[in-house]
């Protein structure tokens, strides 16, 4: 029904129907998204409340307050599961020897596995979410991918699809087990492939809302 209504390119492959990653396809998702009630931006909203400066620090909560909207935006329920390594992630970011927001506006892609190692594995999904988001609302760059599930469970079908060879994952649970940045590296090999395909760009956010968008439902 999405697909039909909203006239989204897409072909017929041996392993189903698959949405081409299109600069028209990107337009038309993220119009869907920014009109569906359901991901109205709280976090972006909360953030801009609050400023850098108080987000940075956790001054009234601030840093707190943007993370468990994002945590409940992205359905990845670490502070309803993983409270203890919640507060370690509010702990790391505002330290001043980690020194996260500077990292953040370079684009350290190693950030989401630096918060893994220093706050707990539970957090994997949870951390590439946090950069990105934070990325965006205080330097307005699109830096990261995020590491979500449905991100995973389709990429062997993308990268087949766009004709990039991946002798070493040969399974959903080989994508599963790779580290951020390594799924960062196929990603953008993926990025790269459509780039050529269609001679023009997307972002990273829109190749992530194309697939995240088309096949969540898939994934409940």
């Amino acid at each position: 029904m999405l697909l039909n209504e909203n006239n989204l390119k897409r072909k017929k492959t041996e392993h189903g129907i698959i949405v081409l990653l299109t600069k028209k396809n990107a337009e038309i998702i993220e119009k869907l998204v920014q009109n569906d009630d359901a991901y109205f931006p709280f976090s972006q909203i909360i953030f801009s409340h609050f400023g850098i400066d108080k987000v940075k620090t956790d001054s009234d909560k601030a840093l707190f307050a943007v993370l468990i909207e994002i945590d409940r935006e992205n359905s990845t329920n670490a502070w309803r599961y993983y409270r203890e390594n919640f507060y370690k992630l509010i702990s790391y970011i505002k330290s001043p020897d980690v020194g996260f927001f500077n990292k953040l506006e370079a684009g350290d892609k190693t950030l989401p596995d630096a918060i893994t190692k220093a706050c707990g594995s539970c957090l994997k999904s949870f951390s590439s979410k946090v950069c990105k988001y934070l990325c965006d609302y205080a330097f307005h760059k699109d830096h990261y991918y995020i590491n979500d599930t449905v991100v995973r469970r389709m990429l062997l079908f993308y990268l087949d699809f766009y004709n990039i060879k991946h002798a070493e994952l040969k399974s959903s649970t080989d994508v599963d087990n790779l580290s951020y940045q390594e799924l960062y590296d196929w990603l953008a090999k993926l990025h790269n492939a459509r780039n050529e395909e269609y001679g023009d760009t997307i972002t990273k956010n829109e190749l992530d809302l194309i697939i995240w968008y088309c096949y969540k439902s898939l994934m409940n």
